[in-house]
């Protein structure tokens, strides 16, 4: 739909994922003489929660609104941040995203670059920017990521012509990150459908070519639960052309006694299989973001039921990509 607006999407549909797995959201990708056309199905959808590392694109979407906006002509492979007081202290856009997906550390680590990108913008500004592309206007987002950004005052420069694109804003409001399994299926979706998009559908400002970094460092995630999931279904050498866009989050809450385990993915390939039946082959697009929650009586068992809530995800992602595979979540959606 239109940003801002919450699409219709069924709130049965996936009743058969396990209880362990608390909220859900699946949006299914169907092309018909070229046209983009969307089934959403959820589970507990729109109910807020702690998503934890999953939530760390969407500053940097900010950054790319904010810029492609001001400077349209400015090419992102230009795009470099760096301390006003230390020029020396800097990294490539493209560098950042992909650090804060991957986790390799190669700048620092996750949670210090995406507390560094939400100090392009005020809290309230960002949570609502997000809201209006989601059209969910009870989500929070005006949390920190647990560390000090890895630059606290951020210019983004161009290093081409050396201009300045962004500066950081002076905000130290903080709140929580509370989002739902709707609005990351939304964001995933917007970014991996964005060239099929009508403009007012996409991100706003946002161009295609902008979006590479974003696309790239989402193809980065430390996540397997797709690519599990094909081999058991005995998919992996069978589709082609297969994209994984994902981003894992995971965490132990002490204050709800609790491990949790979020997962937003988006998946595409060709599916060769209907020529068997005399069909043409099919191009199949799904979008998900599921959070999974384990109690535990002891932080201790951490590793323990990381490991099982591990496997769960896995278990339910390979079902859901299954019943995509046979149109079962079509026929209910």
């Amino acid at each position: 739909p239109k940003l801002g607006q919450i699409p219709d999407i069924d709130p049965d549909a996936l009743d058969f994922l396990h209880e362990d797995i608390k909220e859900a959201c699946v949006c299914i990708g169907r092309w018909n003489q070229g046209q983009l056309q969307t089934l959403w199905a959820g589970k507990n959808h729109l109910e807020k929660a702690q998503f934890w590392s999953s939530t760390k694109i969407i500053p940097a979407l900010n950054v790319l609104s904010q810029v492609n906006s001001k400077f349209p002509g400015s090419a992102v492979e230009n795009w470099r941040i760096q301390n006003p007081e230390d020029e020396l202290q800097s990294a490539s856009f493209e560098a950042i995203v992909e650090d804060i997906v991957s986790y390799e550390k190669q700048i620092d680590s996750s949670n210090a670059l995406s507390a560094m990108l939400k100090r392009f913008e005020t809290r309230e500004k960002l949570e609502k920017w997000l809201q209006t592309i989601t059209g969910n206007y009870d989500l929070e987002f005006r949390g920190n990521y647990g560390e000090e950004p890895w630059i606290m005052n951020p210019e983004l420069v161009d290093s081409q012509n050396k201009e300045v694109l962004l500066r950081a804003v002076s905000d130290e409001a903080t709140g929580d990150n509370l989002v739902s399994a709707y609005d990351l299926t939304r964001i995933i979706s917007m970014i991996g459908w964005h060239y099929h998009l009508e403009s007012d559908a996409q991100f706003p400002h946002v161009n295609w070519k902008s979006l590479q970094p974003i696309i790239k460092g989402l193809g980065k995630d430390t996540a397997r639960f797709v690519d599990v999931a094909l081999e058991m279904l005995g998919l992996e050498n069978q589709i082609r052309f297969p994209v994984i866009l994902s981003k894992l989050g995971h965490g132990p809450s002490s204050l709800r006694q609790t491990i949790e385990t979020t997962y937003m993915a988006l998946v595409q390939f060709v599916d060769p299989l209907p020529k068997s039946t005399g069909n043409s082959a099919k191009l199949r697009s799904v979008a998900m973001t599921l959070r999974g929650v384990i109690p535990i009586q002891y932080l201790e068992n951490f590793d323990d039921e990381s490991i099982r809530l591990d496997a769960r995800m896995a278990a339910e992602v390979t079902e859901i990509l299954r019943r995509v595979i046979t149109e079962e979540l079509d026929e209910v959606a």
